[in-house]
């Protein structure tokens, strides 16, 4: 069982938000999942050009920098672990380009049957809307969420035992293959809707296209 940890924050394993995300990494290691982390700092990942030449071929991206590494991680792990400061509402400039950056993983639900977990960390502690978008972009791309979890400047206590349950709760979702039957209507109807617009779009988009129809969802 393989988890990939993505932090954005800045400090890296000085930060806050690493803090937090090495207890879920405890947990999840306590089943038996084998744990890597990639620290977005210092990585060079540009902005996404909406060039859409993802969608075509081979259906990866022209420029040639550190996301492509990161994203052949993510479609190779059982589970992700997206970790980041929440900076104003949001997650980190260096996760929301991996993000954009993940465009056919989206339309093609590249990680579907995988499973996903949020990590937040702020001064204010407000991070409900940074997790909730982090679980709704694994959704997007096909993954069901195992939950999130947060703190503030600094994590109490009861804050680094939920996060190491949220690591175990994350394991043994791999492991047992836990559905979330409100999650899966959620990715199975979008899968429906990109289903028609590939087919629209299946010259100009023809590596989706040809996708879709491997997976017999054409």
């Amino acid at each position: 069982m393989k988890i990939l940890l993505i932090s954005s924050s800045p400090r890296g394993e000085k930060g806050v938000t690493y803090a937090l995300a090495a207890e879920v990494a405890k947990g999840a290691q306590s089943l038996g999942a084998e744990i890597e982390t990639v620290h977005l700092a210092g990585k060079k990942l540009g902005f996404c050009h909406g060039c859409e030449i993802c969608h075509k071929g081979n259906m990866t991206c022209p420029l040639k920098d550190d996301a492509h590494l990161v994203i052949l991680k993510m479609l190779n792990a059982d589970g992700i672990v997206f970790a980041t400061p929440n900076y104003i509402n949001q997650v980190a400039a260096p996760m929301k380009a991996l993000f954009d950056r993940t465009s056919n993983l989206i339309h093609c639900q590249r990680l579907l049957g995988k499973y996903t977990a949020g990590v937040v960390s702020s001064g204010s502690g407000l991070n409900h809307p940074v997790t909730d978008y982090i679980a709704y972009y694994g959704r997007l791309c096909g993954a069901l969420s195992s939950g999130g979890v947060s703190c503030g400047a600094a994590p109490k206590p009861e804050e680094l035992k939920a996060a190491f349950d949220l690591g175990e709760k994350l394991a043994g979702d791999i492991k047992e293959k836990r559905a979330y039957p409100e999650q899966q209507a959620e990715i199975d109807k979008r899968r429906h809707y990109f289903a028609d617009v590939i087919k629209l779009r299946k010259e100009a988009w023809d590596g989706e296209y040809r996708y879709f129809v491997s997976k017999g969802w054409l």
